[in-house]
């Protein structure tokens, strides 16, 4: 039967089941006595009715902490697992670079393993052939690219990898952190090579730990938790609420927290979120330029003004008690932060507290938002009485094009002879 995808990718209400013993002897009384009605075992759910649609060319980030069921995902989507129930449609040719080293063969070489992982993905042999000299250029492992991979390290296994998996031509790349043990160079280089296949129209699904690499890579962030679907939306929304879910380690559903006070009587737009141990500690944001006026929109070289009020709860510890202030881009990657810790300040007590933060305007011609936290310091990560990502949204105009993100201060001095 042919099934018409409307996506590259179909993911419809599967789940994952693994069954647990208590001991190996279980597992054989199990098989032996499959129609007695005593169990053995116990139901473990790594995925339970997960629901989604990629569409083709769409990069999206799949995130949750360890055992949720991120990697279980991945497998069923490259083929690797089969899921207990539901179905999985993918209309193209699939490239996964899951756990290290998987796939390859410790005795065999690094060329030799470029052969047997494209065989395994059904690629012709004068295709490997074809692309075998930009595999080990993106490699670029010199000549350790013929000596077995037993001697390879970590990052030299993901290298390897990695290379074969982006250039075997796939419609859908999956991801599974396997970046994480690269270094910053090559990592560079695997995001140049993402946008490069973004532009191509290709999918991308990968998995990180990592929030400012979701929201610089991608539009669309999908969010697990013990194996069930949290939250699929624009990077932003999803990040965010993660991070909400990484500080108070509770799930709160969106529509179960609405709580997007405005925090300015001018806000144009409701802040992305807003969560803490005491939300309300933050009474108002707003900026201001240099005369006292409020105002959202500068220039290069402007005076920025925040003033903040905020109500310092009493049975806080004030030696842990701390400001930050941080200016991000569209994607929600921070530009530069304030903090009052770095700062070596302090709160002197609790109560009504007039905050002021001044800053000269540096970036360029965009749009931005500001988000503003009061935190606690005693735990790790960083606690937040009140966090508001968004809460103040700014527009800088120029009257010319300038590169990069910022105009900071600089002096040239030319010398010709």
């Amino acid at each position: 039967m042919v099934i018409y995808v409307k996506n590259i990718v179909e993911v419809r209400d599967i789940n994952k089941v693994y069954k647990l013993y208590d001991k190996p002897s279980d597992r054989l009384k199990e098989a032996v006595f499959s129609k007695s009605k005593k169990k053995h075992s116990m139901e473990f759910y790594a995925l339970d009715g997960v629901s989604f649609g990629i569409k083709k060319g769409e990069a999206v980030g799949i995130i949750g902490k360890n055992g949720s069921g991120k990697s279980t995902l991945l497998k069923i989507l490259a083929g690797v697992v089969t899921p207990t129930r539901g179905e999985v449609v993918v209309d193209g040719r699939v490239s996964a670079l899951l756990e290290l080293g998987a796939g390859f063969n410790p005795e065999y070489t690094g060329i030799e393993n470029i052969y047997l992982n494209g065989t395994i993905m059904g690629i012709p042999q004068e295709k490997i052939k074809e692309n075998i000299d930009s595999i080990v250029e993106f490699a670029d492992i010199g000549d350790f690219i013929n000596q077995p991979v037993k001697t390879y390290s970590s990052g030299m296994f993901v290298r390897l990898a990695f290379a074969v998996a982006i250039n075997v031509d796939p419609d859908v790349l999956i991801v599974d952190e396997a970046l994480a043990v690269g270094d910053y160079r090559f990592q560079s280089k695997c995001y140049a090579k993402f946008d490069e296949l973004k532009n191509m129209g290709k999918t991308i699904l990968f998995v990180t730990h990592d929030v400012d690499a979701v929201r610089r890579f991608c539009t669309r962030a999908i969010w697990i938790n013990e194996g069930k679907l949290i939250l699929d939306a624009d990077v932003n929304t999803v990040t965010s609420k993660y991070m909400e879910f990484i500080t108070n380690g509770e799930v709160i559903r969106p529509e179960n927290n609405p709580d997007r006070t405005r925090v300015t009587e001018n806000a144009e737009e409701e802040p992305i979120n807003r969560f803490g141990m005491k939300v309300g500690t933050i009474k108002s944001a707003d900026l201001y330029d240099e005369n006292g006026e409020v105002k959202h929109c500068f220039e290069i070289g402007d005076e920025v003004v925040l003033k903040m009020t905020a109500d310092i709860p009493e049975d806080a510890d004030l030696d842990n008690v701390g400001l930050a202030v941080s200016m991000k881009d569209k994607r929600g990657l921070d530009l530069f932060v304030i903090c009052s810790f770095d700062k070596d300040m302090k709160f002197e007590k609790t109560g009504e507290t007039h905050i002021e933060v001044r800053f000269k305007n540096y970036l360029n011609c965009g749009e931005y938002s500001l988000s503003v936290a009061i935190e606690d310091r005693s735990t790790h990560p960083i606690g937040y009485y009140d966090y508001i990502e968004g809460a103040v949204y700014v527009k800088v105009m120029t009257d010319r094009e300038y590169f990069g993100l910022m105009q900071i201060p600089g002096e040239i001095r030319i010398t010709q002879e």
